[in-house]
């Protein structure tokens, strides 16, 4: 008996998740701890009724709280979700665990980590280098040769300018990168940068 496919998160990513996932024709669930309102197609489960051949879907764009659960969820089937519309290049990896919304493109030789996130519009271009657990909001551009430590979020509309092949533009382990910036040089692990160009500074759009 074929599994079902279980979007654990069942907000705006969740929805976004099942939405992408429209062609796929397993049954499908969400998981969270939360009554939630009906969706057309899709019930609502407990973790405790998971079984053997389900697949999970972490559909949750805070990285920390992303990685919590994949943790806790340890030993089960996670999912790959790339919604039909979405490009991804036939060189191009990406972790299991994958979120790929709608209109998402994925160029030439660009290698992804682990429960990679990227909402509507998002682009990552040639020869990037992405960790684990990083969230790509919607309309983020990241252009090419960069690299992006784990558990980053980048900010809807954000645009990370390129490297070059001898020296990656560097966004560090944990940083935030806020709503709107253009980041034009490398940002160390844990900072938020907000603004054109960006800077240090507060207001961080990641969720906790």
């Amino acid at each position: 008996m074929a599994g079902r496919l279980v979007f654990y998160g069942g907000g705006g990513m969740g929805r976004e998740m099942a939405q992408a996932a429209r062609l796929d024709p397993r049954p499908k669930a969400f998981i969270d701890d939360c009554p939630l309102p009906p969706y057309p197609g899709v019930a609502q489960i407990a973790l405790a009724e998971l079984g053997p051949e389900d697949e999970i879907c972490i559909a949750i764009g805070a990285p920390a709280v992303r990685r919590r659960v994949a943790e806790a969820c340890a030993g089960r089937r996670f999912a790959s979700v790339i919604a039909p519309n979405a490009i991804v290049d036939p060189t191009a990896r990406i972790g299991e665990g994958a979120a790929i919304c709608d209109f998402v493109m994925i160029n030439s030789l660009a290698r992804i980590g682990r429960q990679f996130q990227a909402n509507y519009y998002s682009h990552v271009s040639h020869d990037c280098v992405i960790g684990d657990y990083v969230t790509f909001s919607p309309r983020t551009s990241c252009l090419g040769n960069v690299r992006i430590g784990d558990g980053v979020f980048v900010g809807a509309g954000a645009v990370i300018r390129n490297g070059s092949a001898d020296r990656r533009l560097t966004i560090g382990e944990g940083a935030v990168i806020g709503m709107g910036a253009v980041v034009t040089a490398d940002v160390p692990a844990g900072a938020e940068v907000i603004g054109n160009p960006a800077r240090a500074g507060k207001g961080s759009t990641a969720p906790s």
